[in-house]
């Protein structure tokens, strides 16, 4: 299965509507948010995807009673996590969670396959042992192009998608 890695949206929409655009085109049947989507307004440019959507706090939580209302009335397509979420593709466990050191801690538990962070705004992929620790950059775009991972969850293999591309 494709899955994509989104983080750190903070209310550029027109960079999330591209990311989610490019999910589609890449047949991607599930996102994941790394945290920081900030306004309830971009759960809009959800809409237009036909996968599950899989969300986390950050640490720009906007309005969080307008976003926990929009995922509501999302709730079939919108999976909320809180602080950390974790989800498994097959033999693939996946854990997300938006601080980089916590990150960090959960890779070197070994109890995942991936584990995906933001925060940072930049792209970063490491093997910590057997796990792969993976922040896929900004939607945003401010420190480095903006862009998003591409996941395969079967082999794990990760590609950088940029936003202009």
């Amino acid at each position: 299965m494709k899955i994509a890695i989104f983080s750190d949206s903070h209310d550029h929409v027109w960079n999330l509507r591209r990311a989610v655009e490019q999910a589609a085109e890449a047949g991607v049947q599930e996102i994941i948010h790394c945290g920081d989507l900030v306004s309830p307004f971009l759960m809009e440019e959800f809409d237009r995807f036909q996968g599950q959507l899989h969300l986390i706090y950050g640490n720009n939580m906007g309005d969080p009673e307008l976003l926990n209302m929009r995922i509501q009335e999302r709730k079939d397509k919108v999976t909320f996590h809180g602080w950390i979420g974790e989800r498994t593709y097959g033999k693939s466990s996946v854990g997300f969670i938006h601080d980089p050191r916590l990150a960090m801690k959960l890779a070197r538990t070994g109890d995942y396959d991936l584990v995906c962070f933001g925060h940072t705004h930049l792209w970063h992929l490491e093997k910590i042992r057997q796990t792969t620790l993976l922040n896929p950059g900004a939607i945003l775009g401010n420190k480095e192009p903006a862009g998003w991972a591409l996941v395969d969850t079967d082999s794990l293999e990760v590609e950088h998608v940029l936003l202009g591309q």
